[in-house]
């Protein structure tokens, strides 16, 4: 019990120092480290090519386990499924609290070719034959030490396309 409240107060001080601290203490790599981005879990990638105008919504996470509270400045994630299908971005700017996790909600409208090759990936998904799909993310995050950029590369999720 003693060793979790000073555990906790050690906390509470590492995110009221100075910044030039904090900068020494969480370096580059370390964040990288602790505030992670993926998608979710069920359906993260929808293509909808079904409707009057169609779109791309894109599901992902990001879990701070950092002793900061972060701020997403931008948000944008390219899509390949093969070759560069989509870019999706988020318009929403939320608040990530220390040590929690929060979802966020990407989305883009599609053009004609990108349903055309989307169309064809879908018959030959009909064909027993599956696409790697790669996400190149990019996010700007900002807290006390300061704007720090994010770029994970999420692989193998699962994309339904309608």
């Amino acid at each position: 019990m003693a060793l979790e409240i000073c555990v906790a107060a050690l906390d509470k001080a590492l995110s009221v120092l100075p910044r030039f601290i904090l900068r020494r203490h969480y370096t580059q790599q370390r964040l990288e480290n602790e505030v992670l981005i993926d998608t979710r879990t069920a359906n993260p990638i929808d293509f909808s090519l079904g409707s009057s105008v169609p779109t791309v919504h894109a599901w992902f996470t990001i879990t701070n386990f950092t002793t900061l509270r972060w701020r997403l400045r931008d948000f944008s994630a390219e899509i390949w499924i093969g070759q560069p299908i989509a870019a999706v971005t988020c318009q929403d700017r939320p608040e990530i609290q220390r040590r929690r996790l929060i979802p966020i909600f990407a989305e883009s409208f599609l053009n004609e070719l990108q349903v055309k090759r989307l169309n064809e990936l879908k018959e030959r998904r009909a064909k027993e034959y599956s696409d790697n799909v790669s996400i190149y993310v990019n996010a700007h995050l900002e807290s006390k030490v300061g704007l720090i950029n994010l770029k994970p590369l999420i692989e193998n999720r699962p994309v339904s396309i309608r």
